[in-house]
């Protein structure tokens, strides 16, 4: 089943995989434009959980301690040698977090935070049954995933799955898309048939009944 005049989306979406992903930096990443970035955030995941999976008693906690002390430690006895000899200082960049950023983090915090708050009150006010179904699939889902693995696993994985599955995608789409278009038109051919057999046994039930 062909697709002419217009490339296949997945689910007949009008707009494309890295524009449905927000178009920006994230999206690049994901769908592997910038191969380097996404290639190393990958190499890094990988590398971090087997590391800590692999090296008993190695803990993200006690890793990032560990860095953070000898990174300190570096650049203080850089510093103190620095000002005995009459040195350049170590080239630390001023750390700063803008009022701008801040207010802008602050504000999509609270945002999903009252989003959230206000779906709970839907939920519990019984004003969105279909929300409450999805809510309590999704935690289910959660609950049976955790029984299965741990949290940071589920991290590591999730992970992989976001630098892998969308660029997958993206580059099999239309051919994927075909393929659902193809199935989605053979379900809805055994759902005509299966109506078409449900009133043909409803026509003969009636008939029955009138004889």
């Amino acid at each position: 089943m062909d697709c002419p005049g217009r490339s296949c989306r997945l689910f007949g979406a009008q707009r494309s995989l890295h524009d449905l992903l927000g178009g920006g930096t994230v999206a690049d990443v994901v769908l592997w434009r910038r191969t380097e970035v996404a290639g190393g955030l990958l190499a890094a995941v990988v590398a971090s959980w087997a590391l800590f999976y692999c090296v008993p008693g190695y803990t993200l906690l006690s890793f990032v301690s560990q860095v953070l002390m000898i990174l300190l430690t570096v650049l203080f006895v850089w510093a103190k040698a620095a000002q005995l000899l009459n040195r350049a200082l170590p080239p630390v960049p001023l750390m700063e977090i803008s009022d701008k950023s801040t207010s802008e983090a602050a504000e999509i915090v609270g945002n999903f935070v009252n989003k959230v708050l206000q779906d709970f009150g839907n939920i519990a006010l019984g004003k969105d049954s279909s929300l409450f179904y999805k809510v309590a699939f999704v935690l289910l889902l959660t609950s049976i995933v955790g029984r299965l693995t741990d949290l940071i696993t589920l991290v590591y994985a999730s992970a992989v799955i976001t630098l892998t599955i969308p660029a997958l995608l993206e580059k099999s789409e239309e051919h994927i898309a075909r393929y659902l278009e193809i199935a989605s038109a053979y379900v809805q051919a055994c759902g005509g048939a299966c109506e078409e057999y449900k009133c043909k046994m409803t026509n003969r039930l009636l008939q029955k009944k009138l004889s």
